[in-house]
C-alpha cells in the first residue's frame, strides 16, 4: 500500500497512519508492519513500526481485528524528508524481533477499505 505526497516545506514532521485490516496465518504468529518513505524507513524521531500478534487454536486462514501503524518522522537513513514529492508506503517488514516465525503468511486485506493519511505539521 503507497501513496505519494507533496511535502510542502523541509523544515516539517510528517504525521503518518495506517489503517486496515490485515490476514494473519497460522496460530501463535507475529509480524511487523512499518512505514517506508522513498524506500527506506524513518530513522528521526523513530523507525515507524506496529507488530500484529495472533494466538488461535487453530492454524486456519483468518483474519486479524482492524489494525493501525502510525507515527511521526522527519528523516531517514538518508537525511531529513525535503519538500517535493515522497512516496510513502506501508510494508510488511517480517516475523517480530521477539518470536516470529518465517513460514506466517501475511498480506494485506484486499477485501476492505484501508488508506494511508498523511498530515504535515509545522515546527
Amino acid at each position: 500500500k503507497s501513496v505519494t505526497y507533496d511535502k510542502q516545506r523541509n523544515d516539517t514532521i510528517l504525521k503518518v497512519e495506517f489503517h486496515s485490516q490485515f490476514w494473519q496465518y497460522y496460530n501463535q504468529r507475529c509480524n511487523e508492519y512499518s512505514f517506508q518513505f522513498d524506500g527506506q524507513e524513518c530513522t528521526q524521531p523513530a523507525p515507524i513500526v506496529n507488530s500484529l500478534h495472533k494466538y488461535s487454536s487453530s492454524n486456519s486462514h483468518t483474519i486479524a481485528p482492524p489494525g493501525e501503524v502510525s507515527g511521526f518522522c522527519n528523516a531517514t537513513s538518508r537525511g531529513p524528508l525535503q519538500s517535493g514529492p515522497l512516496s510513502i508506503s506501508v510494508h510488511i517488514r517480517g516475523p517480530c524481533s521477539s518470536g516470529g516465525d518465517s513460514r506466517t503468511g501475511k498480506s494485506f486485506n484486499g477485501k476492505v477499505t484501508s488508506y494511508i493519511l498523511v498530515e504535515e505539521y509545522c515546527p
